[in-house]
């Protein structure tokens, strides 16, 4: 396997070998679930709430890399690493541009985030969300 790899290969060449090795008797169904965001990596679906989401392959990357390190703040540079590659030279503000699309199309805003939240001049941090019921009586 070569460096840098994405997770979907990783995740695939797992569950041939784990296919190989135990048969069609392990299900697994890698989905990560933080708050009201469900990401299923096989079926490359996310469900923000009741809706779908239709992201690109880059934005639903960096959503399961936030997703999977969920209150831990991410920088642009181990953010880039990660989904480019160490090697990766690009224009300053590739990683600002793709969170923006997926802002948008998560409708978070930045001022307060329900899903990616800035730490200004340092990074990116995934924040888990509930719904709260309404209390009203």
């Amino acid at each position: 396997m070569t460096v840098p790899f994405s997770p979907e290969e990783l995740l695939a060449r797992v569950l041939a070998i784990t296919r190989r090795t135990y048969g069609d008797s392990v299900p697994i169904t890698p989905v990560i679930k933080v708050g009201e965001l469900e990401i299923n990596i096989l079926d490359r679906q996310v469900t923000a709430g009741t809706s779908r989401l239709h992201l690109t392959g880059v934005e639903q990357s960096l959503l399961y890399l936030l997703a999977a390190n969920a209150g831990q703040l991410l920088t642009r540079n181990e953010i880039m690493d990660a989904l480019w590659g160490v090697d990766y030279v690009a224009e300053s503000n590739v990683v600002d541009r793709h969170i923006r699309n997926l802002r948008a199309k998560l409708q978070n805003d930045w001022r307060k985030p329900r899903f990616i939240a800035t730490e200004p001049g340092r990074g990116y941090r995934f924040v888990a969300t509930f719904s709260e019921p309404d209390e009203r009586t």
